[in-house]
């Protein structure tokens, strides 16, 4: 009996520590999805399968005059999955759920495959941030994919991601009692597969430990964030009554959130758009909410249209000018955490 007792306490014990795929936490599989922390030329080659390619026209095709600057970090590309955890359905129900509260338009196969690559980009960058800070403890919780989000995304996607997180979470937790009568995407209240999330994330190796939980976070993200890149495709004005990849590359070459999260580099280019102009998000511009706000300002507003271009400073000469622009930083959250109290 002895003998027999130990197998069924090592089971037990990888049921509540593994991920639930056969002892992936000692041996995770090597396969062509695998999120590699160090570029491989390997992975210079086509899209993903099955993804399909935006024409010549591409937001992510080449390297344009005004990243010459930048060549050096763009010769690494983020790893090509061959396969991604939803499927072109899924995408075409999550428009629909869009184009609820807009005027219907239509998309072909080809500007949905254009959006799930777009929207892959950025599932590799969460991905392998969380799976950077998965190393010491080995084990990819919610925690972890939470801080990836805050890393990679802008403010105002990361807090609607985070939104769409904690909501599915919630949902999750009150339809306990219904136990397996109903799937996980349904009891989240999500379109895309939670389990096909799960699937991904233990066979490209994110961690040795997945906790369910992660799963249902980076799905609602990820859902969250397509919901934001289609809802600005349709508040273009360009996609009146039909989204081709056309309208979805202009929307993506003028967008400075979604433009850099969505290049093929490994190198993330951050609040630029296609044409290299910097801009800050909408959350860090504080010269319309300070003509809302009531009182005498504490800045005039030539004073903060310096502050906001010194946040534009990409590169600095020494340690002086470094300080300078930090003290300047500071200085404009401050004022954000005073004027945007619930941002």
């Amino acid at each position: 009996m002895g003998g027999r007792a130990k197998p069924w306490g090592r089971t037990l014990e990888d049921a509540s520590r593994d991920s639930g795929y056969g002892g992936a936490a000692d041996s995770v599989r090597s396969s062509s999805t695998s999120l590699s922390l160090c570029c491989s030329p390997a992975t210079h080659g086509a899209e993903p399968r099955g993804v399909g390619t935006g024409g010549g026209s591409s937001s992510c095709g080449s390297v344009s005059g005004t990243l010459a600057e930048e060549a050096d970090m763009l010769e690494c590309r983020l790893p090509e999955p061959e396969e991604l955890p939803w499927v072109l359905p899924q995408l075409v129900a999550v428009l629909g759920s869009v184009q609820q509260q807009q005027p219907p338009a239509e998309c072909p196969r080809d500007a949905l495959r254009r959006l799930s690559w777009l929207i892959s980009r950025p599932l590799l960058r969460v991905s392998r941030e969380a799976q950077r800070l998965s190393l010491r403890y080995a084990r990819c919780g919610r925690a972890e994919v939470q801080s990836a989000l805050r890393a990679v995304l802008s403010w105002p996607l990361a807090r609607g991601c985070v939104e769409a997180g904690l909501s599915a979470l919630s949902l999750y937790n009150m339809s306990c009692c219904r136990g397996f009568s109903q799937g996980k995407s349904v009891r989240c209240g999500l379109t895309l597969s939670v389990g096909s999330f799960f699937r991904w994330m233990v066979e490209s190796g994110l961690a040795p430990r997945v906790h369910p939980h992660a799963a249902i976070y980076l799905t609602a993200a990820m859902e969250s964030l397509l919901k934001e890149l289609m809802l600005r495709i349709l508040q273009s004005g360009e996609a009146s009554s039909k989204i081709n990849v056309e309208v979805i590359e202009q929307t993506v070459n003028n967008d400075p959130e979604f433009w850099g999260i969505c290049q093929p580099y490994l190198h993330l280019l951050c609040g630029k758009n296609a044409q290299g102009i910097l801009s800050l998000p909408e959350t860090l511009n504080l010269n319309r909410e300070m003509c809302k706000s009531e009182g005498t300002p504490m800045y005039s507003q030539s004073e903060l249209r310096a502050i906001e271009q010194s946040l534009l400073v990409t590169r600095v000469g020494s340690i002086a000018e470094l300080s300078k622009e930090r003290i300047l930083s500071f200085n404009h959250l401050y004022l954000c955490t005073l004027l945007l109290p619930n941002e």
